[in-house]
């Protein structure tokens, strides 16, 4: 039986390289498609076929897309300076990539966007996928906008959308600051009341786009997709603490300090990390839970690895590589 082949864009980052290992170990013949000067690091398997995207022209990328029967869209930007930036790239790109889908036929279209693209929840009670869309950043108002071009084209194009709750494991540079200062005794936490979160842990992100994949879903499906459990920012520290053996003193970091060191970060040193204005606005809601009860009965999927021991092989994945 001939193997199915999935094309991943973003193949070279965090979670798309993540997305890569798990459809090679599940018997997928995978194709990473990444910007020329992307960093390979995470890419060197003589089983991955790679593609540049800076080389691959619209009847290039046809003529690849012919040759795949899925996309997996990892691809976009999280730390844009600029509203256009991120529409730029997390809209424009996937309406591009969507248009030329429909073009060659892709079978089945899987969009990894974010918890950020439905906003906040009301309290303690877990967003679901039927309560309203209220994005508060440029980057979730682009990752809607990108949802709402596949919903559109749903009837051309097979398209399923995960929304993650922030995802961590190997490979999350993003979050590597943060167990630094726990592991040197700080924990720094932003603003006076509780902030509540879930998580997913990168494993377990990257199941539920193979169930994504092949589960008999809608097109145009959308899903929560997290570990089920609801945490405060003050308990992961603490948490985090623990994996490493560090006490921890708490430093409480009022929003105004946070958002001076965010306009210094963008204006001043002019970085383009998460740690910017616009990134500062989903840091100030206290609440962000989902529930991923969808995602377990429509796809079939569950979450397998607990956060003390994804935090844990997070951070012997930090001192391998001597990170910390």
């Amino acid at each position: 039986m001939l193997r199915k082949r999935v094309l991943v864009t973003g193949a070279s980052g965090f979670l798309g390289s993540h997305i890569c290992e798990a459809l090679h170990e599940s018997g997928y013949e995978v194709y990473a498609l990444v910007r020329a000067k992307s960093s390979r690091k995470y890419l060197k398997h003589d089983w991955l076929k790679i593609h540049d995207f800076g080389l691959v022209k619209c009847p290039e990328l046809e003529r690849l897309l012919k040759k795949v029967d899925a996309v997996v869209h990892v691809a976009g930007t999280t730390k844009a300076s600029t509203r256009d930036e991120f529409i730029r790239v997390n809209v424009d790109l996937t309406r591009m990539f969507a248009d030329e889908c429909i073009k060659s036929r892709v079978k089945r279209f899987v969009f990894t966007s974010s918890q950020a693209a439905g906003g906040p929840s009301s309290g303690r009670r877990a967003k679901t996928e039927e309560d309203e869309d209220c994005p508060v950043s440029a980057y979730g108002e682009s990752k809607k906008k990108a949802e709402e071009i596949l919903i559109a084209l749903s009837r051309k194009l097979h398209s399923v959308i995960l929304r993650f709750s922030p995802v961590y494991g190997p490979r999350d540079t993003e979050s590597l600051r943060i167990f630094q200062m726990v592991a040197r005794g700080w924990q720094p936490v932003m603003g006076y009341k509780p902030l509540y979160t879930n998580m997913v842990y990168a494993a377990d992100a990257a199941a539920s786009v193979l169930r994504a994949l092949s589960a008999k879903v809608s097109s145009g499906s959308v899903y929560y997709v997290n570990d089920g459990v609801d945490y405060t920012l003050d308990y992961l520290y603490e948490l985090i603490s623990e994996v490493l053996e560090r006490p921890g003193r708490k430093v409480r970091v009022p929003f105004w300090m946070v958002d001076v060191a965010a306009w210094w970060n963008r204006n001043v040193k002019q970085e383009k990390g998460v740690f910017n204005p616009e990134r500062i606005k989903e840091f100030k809601e206290r609440y962000w839970l989902s529930s991923s009860e969808k995602a377990v009965e429509e796809l079939g999927w569950e979450p397998k690895v607990n956060i003390f021991d994804g935090l844990a092989l997070t951070v012997r994945w930090y001192r391998y590589k001597r990170l910390m």
